[in-house]
């Protein structure tokens, strides 16, 4: 069933944890590009304790777009830096788009994303790897590998209707599915820290039956600056207990939804 969603405006979170080298990059190309999207956006730069310039470079920044800079005092991991961005963004925008902050990901595919939410055919939207015409340049192999591994585990354990690319942290989301979550979540709608938290994240829109798409992209690893922050094999082990935290949840009923207005005004009061 399709449920058209207004967009007017969208929020972009940025989880940043010393992205100096690279956050400014994304940060000019985002203002390019969304420049000729029919809608108005705020980016959110989550800094995540860095000890670098990131948060320097985003209060720059704000001074010629729409910025928003949330920082956390210590490292606290990724999970928190976009559980944190997700509740700032879904009070922001109709749409949520999350992307990582290594200039990796090129948002000139934001407008193709948002258009199928807009339109009501999906409530998350995944620029996948594994879709036809995606183009992956300069990954590590090891972290193909682990791609590949994270979705043939999910396509026998828990498989998810149209998703093939659990992993990847270029998504968008529905704003009024992100209120449902938290809603129905409690405070802590992620317990993950480690990078394990994008797949837990798409366990969490599961188990809540939201409906889910891809495209394809061209991920451009080679673009990348800085160094890498994952650590592959605790990766690995925290998609398994993951996969097991989530193994026996059924899928919630579906409710009549309130519109985005009124699940605001719920959870603020």
């Amino acid at each position: 069933m399709k449920t058209p969603t207004q967009v007017n405006e969208i929020a972009i979170v940025l989880p940043a944890y010393n992205e100096e080298k690279d956050l400014p990059v994304l940060l000019e190309n985002i203002r390019s590009k969304m420049a000729d999207m029919p809608f108005r956006y705020t980016v959110v730069v989550v800094d995540d304790g860095s000890k670098d310039r990131t948060a320097e470079i985003a209060r720059e920044a704000a001074k010629v777009m729409p910025l928003k800079l949330v920082q956390h005092e210590v490292n606290q991991g990724l999970g928190e830096g976009i559980q944190t961005g997700l509740r700032e963004g879904w009070l922001i925008g109709d749409v949520v788009v999350v992307m990582d902050s290594d200039n990796t990901h090129n948002p000139v595919y934001i407008q193709d994303m948002v258009k199928i939410i807009r339109e009501g055919d999906a409530d998350v939207v995944i620029a996948s790897r594994f879709q036809p015409g995606s183009v992956v340049q300069g990954v590590p192999f090891i972290r193909v590998i682990l791609s590949w591994g994270c979705f043939l585990m999910m396509k026998v354990l828990l498989p998810y209707r149209n998703v093939r690319d659990y992993s990847t942290g270029f998504r968008a989301y529905r704003s009024l599915t992100l209120g449902r979550l938290i809603k129905n979540a409690g405070p802590r709608f992620l317990e993950e820290s480690s990078f394990a938290c994008m797949l837990e994240l798409l366990l969490r829109l599961r188990w809540l039956g939201a409906r889910a798409a891809e495209i394809p992209y061209t991920l451009r690893y080679d673009l990348k600056v800085g160094v890498s922050k994952m650590r592959i094999f605790r990766t690995m082990r925290r998609y398994f207990t993951v996969v097991g935290r989530y193994w026996a949840k059924d899928v919630l009923p579906q409710a009549e939804e309130p519109t985005l207005h009124e699940l605001r005004a719920q959870l603020r009061a």
